[in-house]
């Protein structure tokens, strides 16, 4: 099994949705982050995946939301379940 990473967002208007590659959809709320909250609805929709799905930029107020953040766990544990993974 592969560790999740980020395909898409989707973002309405209190919430934001990560999709992910194993299929699921985790949504938090825009209050996440003070940057989310207070961004323009453009700023919002301006954003880019980066590092191979495992973080979210808002290039517009410097914000990033990383993988592990979207799933509630440690860094730590998700970048040791990576590193554990077969290379293909």
């Amino acid at each position: 099994m592969t560790s999740p990473f980020i395909t898409n967002i989707r973002i309405g208007d209190h919430r934001i949705v990560f999709e992910l590659n194993d299929d699921r959809e985790v949504s938090l709320p825009l209050t996440m982050t003070a940057g989310l909250a207070r961004a323009s609805e453009a700023q919002r929709h301006h954003w880019v995946i980066q590092s191979r799905g495992m973080s979210a930029h808002w290039p517009d107020i410097d914000e990033d939301i990383a993988i592990w953040d979207i799933l509630g766990i440690r860094e730590d544990v998700y970048l040791r379940s990576v590193q554990a993974e077969p290379v293909s």
